[in-house]
């Protein structure tokens, strides 16, 4: 599956919550994998707990999330247009969802410096460990 930009893009995101131990294992059996010359093709992110997950995925960054994904903003203030949201709030909530490898930010400099963002992925596969 292909995006606008012809860049490789990721049916699904697999989030989880699982303890710092756990989350250890499966980095060892990745490592393992690669060890071997296998390739990982699954893009995981882990929280360690349930109010850590809810405190990132809000309903309205999850409503960003969808207009990224589907209106393809060129840049963050266009993204706050469409979403008829304070600029600076929106561009706190996609620094926050770019350092959980949620969005993608692509800087582009001509006419003028952008930060475009980016959603690779079409649905997020959540499951909770218990």
């Amino acid at each position: 599956m292909k995006n606008k930009e012809n860049k490789i893009a990721i049916n699904s995101v697999q989030i989880e919550i699982k303890s710092f131990k756990d989350s250890m294992k499966d980095l060892k059996e990745s490592f393992k994998k690669i060890e071997r010359g296998e390739t990982i093709k699954e893009k995981k992110i882990v929280f360690k707990d349930l109010d850590t997950l809810r405190s990132i995925l809000t309903k309205e960054r999850i409503r960003l999330l969808h207009c990224i994904r589907f209106k393809h903003p060129e840049s963050i203030y266009e993204l706050a247009k469409n979403l008829d949201r304070n600029w600076r709030l929106v561009s706190e909530d996609v620094k926050l969802l770019s350092n959980v490898g949620l969005i993608t930010l692509e800087k582009k400099t001509e006419p003028r410096e952008i930060i475009k963002p980016i959603v690779n992925f079409g649905k997020m596969n959540i499951g909770i460990m218990i």
